[in-house]
């Protein structure tokens, strides 16, 4: 039976993204696996994170969807305008763990434009990666984003192209009435009830438990119409 599968906020923690995988028994023939944004900026390893989860698409008869995260969306913006406020951000919310994950301890001193020049040069399918992400997915059961949609939408694809990445209230205080369950990350659980296991409600799941803080990585797994969780902790 097809399993799907819903991870988000990675946010560089590779041995517990690939312990977790090992720990649902993740088959990438018969699986398909859902990853929700977030990758990068906070945990120690978001170039081992990317490179992996390009590893997982590339495998044969894997069926992986990534979508755009609001810590992607940040990195690209730096990248793109290479301008002081784009960078600020992005270090403010750690983005200075990705880049020395990317060009070491010594490299990550550098002037900004060397950095990027550098990682542009020496990885181009990583940032082509994060450029073409998704902002959503679909499937019969659920709609799949990095931070939720817009409530008050006639149509919930028609939410700006931000609010899919970056969005928490009034999404997270309303009943949106998109039809399907909708599963997003983006807000760590234990700010929305007392843990840090997925939050549950009539009309959305949020699965984010707080890796990048040092808490747990969540997966979500839908089967037969029933939700099962497996969690892993961050080691620190």
């Amino acid at each position: 039976m097809t399993r799907d599968i819903f991870i988000s906020d990675i946010h560089g923690q590779f041995e517990a993204f690939v312990s977790l995988l090992h720990r649902i028994d993740y088959q990438p023939e018969q699986d398909r696996l859902f990853l929700l944004g977030d990758f990068i900026d906070r945990g120690p390893q978001s170039f081992d994170v990317i490179r992996y989860i390009l590893d997982l698409k590339n495998q044969e008869g894997a069926d992986v969807t990534c979508l755009m995260g609001n810590h992607e969306d940040m990195m690209l913006q730096a990248f793109q305008d290479e301008d002081a406020d784009g960078f600020s951000l992005w270090m403010e919310n750690g983005g200075g763990n990705t880049l020395r994950s990317y060009v070491g301890e010594e490299l990550a001193g550098s002037p900004f434009d060397e950095i990027v020049h550098a990682i542009r040069r020496d990885f181009p399918e990583h940032l082509d990666f994060m450029d073409n992400l998704q902002r959503y997915a679909e499937t019969p059961e659920h709609i799949l984003v990095h931070a939720g949609i817009d409530p008050f939408a006639e149509d919930w694809k028609e939410s700006e192209p931000r609010t899919f990445v970056w969005i928490r209230s009034p999404f997270l205080e309303k009943t949106h009435n998109a039809g399907k369950t909708v599963i997003f990350g983006h807000t760590p659980t234990p700010t929305l009830h007392e843990n840090a296991q997925p939050w549950f409600q009539s009309d959305k799941i949020g699965i984010d438990g707080g890796a990048g803080f040092n808490m747990q990585l969540n997966a979500l797994i839908y089967e037969n119409d029933t939700y099962t969780v497996i969690s892993e902790p961050v080691q620190t």
